[in-house]
C-alpha cells in the first residue's frame, strides 16, 4: 500500500534491504557527523600546517633557491586561505546546503592541500645534501602522520591527503642515484601504507561507536513511540468497553492521534459500496486539537450530507477510496485532486488521507491535517498499529448495524412465518432441544383443541398418549447424545391425544434445523382419523368383496377345467380353444383375487414372518425349481450362477421364495423367447446382493419407467400403485423383501434388464 518494495520472501531482498539501511544511515548519521568532526578539527590543522611550513622553509633557506621557497608558500598559503574562507561559510551556512556538500567541499581542500605539501618535493629537494633530503622527508611525513588526527573520519579526504603528500617525494628519491635514496623510497611508500591501515581502523572504530549510539537512540525513541502507540490504543479499548460506544472510543482515539501527530484537524470515515458497486464514505468521528471547536461544530451542523455520507467521487476522498492508496499534500488548496472546500469548513494545509483495510477489503479513511512540519510516508507507517485499531472498530461497528439489521428482519420474519403458518391447513408444532413448544399454528389448535397460548412454554409430551409420553423426552435426549435418527426426516403414523382426552391417528413428518446454533424440531401433523376411516371400509369392502368372488370363482374354474377336458374329444375345434381360453381366464382371475388378498394383508400387517439366518444359494434353487411351470408356458429358462460362495441372510424361507417367484414370473414374461434369465449371488460391502438379468425384454420406455417408479424405494406400492392396474407381483415382493429389512434395485437398458435384491449378511454362526 506505502510502496513497491520487493516482498520478504524475494531473493534479493535481503541484500537490497541491507544496501538501502547502509545509504539511509550514512546521510543521517555519519555523513553530518563526519562534517561536523572535519570542520571541527580545521583550526588546529591549519595552526599546524602554518607553524611546519615555517620550519620547513626557514631550515631549508641556505640550500634551497629562496625564489622557490617563496613559490611554494604563497602556493600553500593560497590553499589554506581558500580553506579558511570555506571554514567560515560552513560555521555561517551549513544550515543551507546538505552535509554532502560541505563534506565533499572539504575533500577537495583537503586534497588541494596534499597537492601543494607535496609541491614541496619539487620546490624544496635539496639534490646534494641528504642531510636536508631526510629533514624534508621527516617534515612530509609528520605533516602525513598528523593528517590521521583531524582527517581519520572520512577515508577519501585522509587517502587523498596522505598520497598527495608524500607520493611526489617517493618518486623523487626513487630517482636519485645510490642505494640510500632507493631505501628512503620504499620506506616513503611503507609509511603510505601504514597511514593509509592506521587511519582504516580508527575510522571503522568511530563508525562503529557511532552506530550503536545511533542504534541505542533509535531503539529509545521506538520503544517510547510504541508505548505512546499502546497507551492511545488502550484508552480507546477501555471507553468501548466501559460506554460500549464505538463512536466514543473513535473520537478518543483520533484525538489522541491528532496530539500524536501535532495536527489540528482530523476525521475518521467508513468506506461502503451502493447497490451499483461504487464506493462512498460515511463520516463516523469529527476532532480538532482545540477543545469545543466552535468553527467545526457549526459546520458539522449545517454542512454535513444527509447521514453523513460523501458519495462525491471527484474529490481527494473519492481518489482514495477508487486507488486504494494514500494522499498526502503540503498544500491541499493548490492540490488539483482537491474540490473546493466547503462553505464554513475549516482551512486546510498539509494534508494526509490514508486508506484502512481489512484484510484486501478497504474499510474506512482517516484523514489529519495542518501538521506544522508535514506529513510522509513514515507517518503512515508509524501510525499502523492506530489504522489497525480503526479497522477493527469499524469491523465490530459493521457486526453490530447487521446485527441490529438481522434482528429486525429476524422479527419480521417471524410475524410473516407465524402468519404462513396459521394459514397452512396442516398443523406444525414447534420445539426446542428440551422438547419444549415453542410454536403451534392456528392448524394444530384445531386438531389437539388447545389455544397457543396454552401450551407454548410447556412440554410436547402433553400432546401424546401413553406409553409415548413417557418415552419421548427418553427418546429426545438419546437422539441430542447419538445423533441417532428414528423419525427425523421420515413420516409415520402415530397416535395423538387431544385436550378432551380421546386419541386419534396422525400422520406425522419431524424435521430439524437449527436457530442460532442450537438445533429446533419441526413436526408437521395430519390428522388421518377420515382418511383411516374411509381405508378400513375400502379394506373391508375389499376383503369381503374377495371372500364373496373367491368361492364361486373357484367353482366355475373347476367346471371350466372340465368342460375343457371334455371338449377336447366332444366339440369342435374352435369351441375346444373357447374353452382353453375360458380356463386360462379363469386361472388368471383366481391368481389376481389371491394376491388381492395377499396385498391387504400385508398392508395390514397381517402377515408373520419367521426370520431366521439361512444360507442363501439353497434358498435361491428352490424357488427356480417352482417356477418349471412358467419356464415352460413362456418358453424360456432360468440359469443359476454358482461360481460365488454361499452367503447367510436372515429371512423367512417361505415369503423369501414367494417374493423371489413372483420377480421371477415377471421377469419371465417379460423375456422373449427361448430367452435366459440369469442369476447371481454375491458379496459387496457386507451386503448379499443377488442379481436376476435378462438380456432380451420386451419392455418399452414407458413400460421401464413404470417399472421404475413401482420398485423405487419411495413408493408404497401396496398401499397405492395396485389400485391402478399395476403389476401386483410386484407389489407382493417389494412389501415382503422390505418387511424382511431388504431392499430392490433396478438397473435397465434397452437391452438388459437387472433386478437386484440386497440383504445384510447375516453372522455365520448364528
Amino acid at each position: 500500500m506505502h510502496g513497491d518494495s520487493l516482498p520478504p520472501d524475494h531473493p534479493a531482498a535481503p541484500d537490497a534491504a541491507t544496501s538501502s539501511a547502509m545509504q539511509l544511515f550514512s546521510q543521517q548519521h555519519l555523513e553530518p557527523e563526519q562534517v561536523h568532526q572535519l570542520y571541527k578539527g580545521f583550526p588546529l590543522s591549519l595552526l599546524a600546517s602554518l607553524v611546519i611550513a615555517t620550519m620547513l622553509s626557514a631550515s631549508q633557506w641556505k640550500v634551497i633557491a629562496h625564489a622557490d621557497i617563496i613559490r611554494w608558500n604563497l602556493l600553500l598559503s593560497s590553499v589554506l586561505l581558500l580553506r579558511i574562507v570555506l571554514w567560515l561559510c560552513w560555521k555561517n551556512l551549513h544550515q543551507l546546503y546538505s552535509a554532502r556538500f560541505w563534506l565533499n567541499s572539504f575533500r577537495l581542500g583537503a586534497w588541494l592541500t596534499g597537492i601543494a605539501w607535496g609541491t614541496a618535493a619539487l620546490l624544496l629537494f635539496a639534490a646534494e645534501e641528504t642531510i636536508y633530503q631526510a629533514l624534508l622527508a621527516f617534515t612530509l611525513a609528520g605533516v602525513a602522520t598528523g593528517s590521521i588526527t583531524s582527517l581519520t573520519v572520512d577515508k577519501y579526504s585522509s587517502i587523498g591527503f596522505v598520497i598527495f603528500t608524500v607520493s611526489p617525494l617517493s618518486i623523487v628519491m626513487l630517482l636519485q642515484d645510490g642505494p640510500t635514496a632507493i631505501a628512503m623510497s620504499g620506506m616513503s611508500f611503507i609509511f603510505i601504507f601504514f597511514v593509509l591501515a592506521s587511519a582504516k581502523r580508527t575510522r571503522s572504530t568511530m563508525v562503529d561507536q557511532l552506530t550503536k549510539q545511533f542504534d541505542l537512540l533509535h531503539l529509545s525513541e521506538t520503544l517510547n513511540k510504541k508505548q505512546r502507540l499502546e497507551h492511545i490504543i488502550n484508552n480507546a479499548q477501555s471507553i468501548y468497553i466501559s460506554e460500549n460506544n464505538i463512536q466514543s472510543a473513535l473520537d478518543n482515539l483520533l484525538r489522541d492521534t491528532l496530539a500524536l501527530c501535532d495536527s489540528k484537524l482530523g476525521f475518521i470515515g467508513q468506506t461502503d459500496k451502493d447497490e451499483q458497486g461504487q464506493p462512498f464514505m460515511r463520516a463516523l468521528v469529527f476532532a480538532s486539537n482545540k477543545p469545543n471547536d466552535l468553527q467545526l461544530t457549526l459546520f458539522r451542523e449545517k454542512n454535513l450530507p444527509p447521514q453523513g455520507e460523501y458519495r462525491n467521487l471527484s474529490t481527494i476522498f473519492g481518489s482514495i477510496m477508487l486507488s486504494g492508496k494514500p494522499v498526502i499534500t503540503s498544500h491541499l488548496g493548490r492540490d488539483l485532486r482537491a474540490a473546493t472546500l466547503p462553505l464554513g469548513h475549516p482551512a486546510i494545509e498539509s494534508f494526509i488521507g490514508i486508506p484502512i483495510f481489512n484484510g484486501k477489503e478497504q474499510v474506512a479513511i482517516l484523514g489529519l491535517a495542518n501538521a506544522p512540519t508535514g506529513y510522509s510516508n513514515d507517518t503512515i507507517t508509524y501510525l499502523e498499529p492506530i489504522l489497525k485499531s480503526i479497522a477493527q472498530f469499524v469491523q465490530t461497528l459493521n457486526h453490530e448495524r447487521q446485527h441490529e439489521h438481522d434482528q429486525a428482519a429476524l422479527e419480521a420474519s417471524n410475524q410473516q412465518n407465524q402468519t404462513i403458518l396459521n394459514d397452512i391447513a396442516d398443523g406444525i408444532v414447534i420445539i426446542n432441544k428440551d422438547g419444549i413448544i415453542e410454536s403451534f399454528n392456528h392448524a394444530a389448535e384445531t386438531i389437539f383443541g388447545y389455544r397457543a397460548p396454552q401450551v407454548i412454554g410447556k412440554n410436547v409430551n402433553i400432546l401424546m398418549p401413553e406409553p409415548y409420553k413417557a418415552m419421548h423426552d427418553g427418546y429426545l435426549k438419546t437422539h441430542l447424545r447419538t445423533g441417532k435418527k428414528n423419525i427425523i426426516g421420515i413420516g409415520r403414523e402415530v397416535r395423538g391425544l387431544r385436550r378432551n382426552g380421546n386419541e386419534f391417528p396422525m400422520d406425522l413428518m419431524v424435521s430439524r434445523v437449527y436457530q442460532r446454533g442450537e438445533p429446533v424440531f419441526i413436526g408437521i401433523i395430519r390428522d388421518i382419523t377420515e382418511k383411516k376411516r374411509i381405508e378400513d371400509l375400502r379394506t373391508q369392502f375389499i376383503s369381503a368383496a374377495t371372500k364373496e368372488i373367491i368361492g364361486p370363482l373357484n367353482l366355475i374354474s373347476e367346471a371350466i377345467s372340465l368342460l375343457h377336458k371334455r371338449a377336447t374329444e366332444t366339440l369342435p375345434e374352435h369351441l375346444v380353444n373357447l374353452t382353453e381360453i375360458a380356463q386360462t381366464n379363469s386361472n388368471q382371475l383366481q391368481k389376481l383375487m389371491s394376491d388381492l388378498i395377499e396385498v391387504q394383508n400385508l398392508s395390514r400387517g397381517d402377515v408373520p414372518f419367521e426370520l431366521r439366518n439361512q444360507a442363501a444359494l439353497p434358498l435361491l434353487k428352490d424357488a427356480v425349481a417352482q417356477q418349471k411351470t412358467f419356464c415352460a408356458i413362456y418358453q424360456n429358462s432360468v440359469l443359476i450362477n454358482e461360481d460365488a460362495g454361499n452367503f447367510p441372510i436372515r429371512i423367512d424361507a417361505h415369503r423369501f421364495k414367494q417374493a423371489l417367484g413372483h420377480l421371477l414370473q415377471y421377469l419371465l414374461k417379460t423375456s422373449g423367447r427361448n430367452g435366459v434369465v440369469q442369476l447371481k449371488l454375491y458379496e459387496e460391502r457386507g451386503q448379499v446382493k443377488m442379481s436376476m438379468r435378462c438380456n432380451n425384454h420386451k419392455l418399452s420406455e414407458q413400460a421401464r419407467h413404470s417399472l421404475r417408479q413401482q420398485l423405487s424405494q419411495n413408493t408404497a406400492i401396496t398401499r397405492t400403485n395396485y389400485y391402478d392396474g399395476s403389476e401386483l407381483g410386484l407389489a407382493i415382493a417389494k412389501e415382503i423383501i422390505e418387511k424382511m429389512l431388504g431392499s430392490i434395485e433396478l438397473a435397465d437398458s434397452a437391452d438388459s434388464l437387472d433386478i437386484v435384491l440386497v440383504f445384510p449378511q447375516a453372522p455365520h454362526n448364528s
